[in-house]
């Protein structure tokens, strides 16, 4: 970066940046579609926390999930889909994919199951017990999988857990048809700013960019 005065300027497009736009901009209108009174500001946001992509039968890892908001009571468990130029939704109808609820079953077990004690001692208690449930291994004692776990799990040990679909969207929403409580947050492209109140209107261009952030650079 060079010496003196100027802005950063952030842009983004896709369902991750949307996500991350969502939760850093209109946190406050989630919780409030979720009918959670918690003070935005005494939230923790985990995003997108990852337990390995290489899934499948006989593997430990299962995915990850789009974002994690933790309150003083609850842990919102988020998938995230967006109305984007690939998106497909038969018969105007969105549902979740297996996979994607199936994750959510698995870490709500480890979330019930682990107990804090060390992770050796939890995978020699429950390692059957998980295979049978799962068809997986569960996650092996000093792997990065199971320190990503209790380090997530920790962050919201004692709080219920809740299954969340956010859907992001600049038309009218599909039928949604999930056992997830459903947030719908609208998005405007080249609008939404997170550092800056003032508003600004849409760019003449039809870009899906959408500026996250603007901010001064300081001299040092």
């Amino acid at each position: 970066m060079t010496e003196g005065s100027g802005t950063l300027k952030v842009l983004g497009y896709g369902e991750d940046f949307l996500t991350f736009w969502a939760v850093t901009k209109r946190l406050s209108e989630i919780l409030h579609q979720l009918e959670d009174e918690t003070d935005p500001e005494k939230c923790t946001v985990i995003y997108r926390p990852s337990f390995g992509r290489r899934g499948g039968l006989r593997r430990s890892e299962f995915g990850e999930f789009d974002t994690i908001i933790v309150t003083p009571e609850k842990a919102y468990i988020v998938e995230s889909r967006w109305d984007g130029s690939s998106a497909s939704f038969p018969n105007n109808v969105l549902e979740l994919e297996d996979v994607q609820t199936r994750r959510h079953e698995i870490f709500r077990w480890y979330h019930e199951n682990w107990k804090q004690e060390s992770w050796g001692e939890f995978v020699r208690k429950h390692a059957q017990e998980f295979k049978e449930k799962f068809r997986k291994n569960i996650a092996p004692e000093s792997s990065l999988l199971s320190k990503n776990l209790m380090t997530v799990l920790r962050e919201m040990r004692g709080r219920k857990l809740v299954d969340v679909l956010l859907f992001l969207h600049r038309r009218e929403p599909p039928k949604i048809q999930t056992t997830f409580k459903v947030v719908t947050i609208r998005y405007e492209p080249n609008r939404w700013r997170i550092h800056r109140a003032k508003h600004k209107p849409p760019m003449k261009n039809k870009s899906e960019h959408i500026e996250l952030s603007k901010h001064s650079v300081k001299r040092h």
